[in-house]
């Protein structure tokens, strides 16, 4: 591999001109010469990895050698490359072919696995726990109209879920981060749950 062509490629992305970055980020890619270049540039790589606004790399780049790496972690187990698969999802998602070589796994399935390897490691609750925020905001963003589970809203016993959902992020939340966010979280989803029960006993039987 030649590294040189990447570092021009930052420079001509940085300073706006597209074509020359292009041409750059393509010579980079066919230099290399084998699976073990593009693993060690990827380990190296991915710790100063910038994303763009809207969570992606560049897709020739991840799709023809990040990916093939993240990919091979995952299938061995590395909690690491496991991460920033979860990571990079934007970029599998916009992409249906690569996604597919994952059996269309979601960041949710694979930092749950990496939970269930290394429950204590840092990076992987850390990150879980943001994942499940995210989340969270989904199912809360159509109050006061309701609370979504799916694109449903929430029934009581699916609250019940959601319910159980912030108990475990409390768990994840080691420095407390989150802590006032989702105390109300559950007052909202529980006053939610009591109005759906008074307004379904307060139904006519048909």
């Amino acid at each position: 591999m030649n590294t040189g062509y990447f570092d021009e490629y930052i420079h001509y992305k940085n300073t706006g001109i597209k074509s020359k970055a292009k041409e750059l980020i393509r010579k980079f890619i066919d230099s290399f010469e084998n699976y073990a270049e593009k693993e060690q540039w990827t380990v190296e790589y991915l710790p100063k990895l910038e994303m763009d606004s809207n969570g992606r790399i560049r897709n020739e780049l991840f799709e023809e050698i990040i990916f093939p790496v993240l990919l091979n972690g995952y299938n061995n187990r590395n909690t690491f490359l496991m991460i920033w698969l979860a990571k990079l999802k934007q970029n599998y998602y916009q992409n249906a072919g690569v996604w597919k070589k994952m059996n269309y796994k979601t960041e949710v399935e694979i930092i749950r696995e990496c939970y269930e390897l290394e429950p204590d490691n840092n990076d992987v609750t850390d990150l879980f726990l943001e994942i499940m925020i995210d989340r969270m905001d989904f199912n809360m963003h159509e109050l006061p109209e309701g609370i979504l589970f799916g694109n449903s809203f929430a029934t009581k016993d699916e609250c019940k879920i959601l319910l159980e959902r912030i108990e475990f992020m409390n768990k994840l939340d080691r420095n407390k981060k989150y802590s006032e966010y989702l105390c109300d979280c559950r007052e909202k989803i529980t006053e939610y749950m009591e109005l759906r029960t008074k307004s379904w006993l307060s139904c006519p039987d048909i």
